[in-house]
């Protein structure tokens, strides 16, 4: 089993905004999660991504997430099928080590498969701030500049028992590339909510605000 703090509790999310995060699921729960990215100046847009994980236990967690733009453009509407597994590093658990991979399914045509893959560590001090850093390998369906190499990383703050100050990010200049601020609020019951913003590496018209909410089953 993993030591406490790396086998989530009931409020894990899968990423912290858009990198993925450190907690893994404990066996048989299920978190469903929906994000919505949207510019309130021009461009205008909306989208929706609605998310299931659930913990598969040896350390795994396996789902789904459907992202599509909703109100401009093509309706890319796709699958992804995510997998993770995390494991602390040390008895003490402050080092924690996850690597996990993402397959881009297109579920509209003229689109490709596509791979998304991460390894990253991270650390935890005086039980509050948490560090986390790595790298990943994506292919053109992720990142729509080609195949690509970048690093990745999020910092993690508790400021109460209900609210978390957050910040992720990837290096490059494709459309993983944001650096996201925001909160990570709750939870309340079995419910938690992300707003956040997320600034783009390539173009302030990209720049967008962030809304998620989570619920554990």
């Amino acid at each position: 089993l993993l030591v406490a703090g790396i086998v989530s509790k009931a409020t894990a999310q899968e990423t912290v905004f858009n990198v993925p995060s450190q907690d893994v699921l404990a066996p048989g729960t299920v978190y469903g999660e929906l994000d919505g990215p949207f510019r309130l100046a021009d461009p205008k847009y909306y989208a929706l991504t609605p998310r299931v994980v659930i913990g598969l236990g040896y350390n795994f967690e396996g789902g789904v997430n459907l992202p599509g733009y909703i109100n401009v453009g093509d309706k890319l509407w796709a699958a992804h099928l995510t997998l993770k597994h995390g494991q602390s590093l040390d008895t003490t658990a402050p080092w924690t080590l996850t690597e996990g991979a993402h397959v881009y399914i297109p579920l509209t045509s003229g689109r490709n498969a596509g791979l998304f893959a991460y390894v990253e560590t991270g650390y935890k001090l005086f039980g509050k701030l948490r560090l986390d850093g790595g790298a990943y390998t994506a292919t053109d369906a992720f990142t729509g500049s080609g195949n690509e190499f970048g690093v990745l990383g999020s910092v993690e703050l508790t400021l109460t028992d209900w609210l978390t100050l957050a910040v992720d990010g990837y290096s490059g200049q494709n459309e993983l590339s944001y650096v996201t601020p925001g909160f990570f609020v709750g939870p309340f019951g079995k419910w938690i909510f992300y707003p956040a913003y997320q600034i783009s590496n390539v173009s302030r018209d990209a720049d967008s605000f962030l809304f998620e909410v989570g619920y554990t089953f």
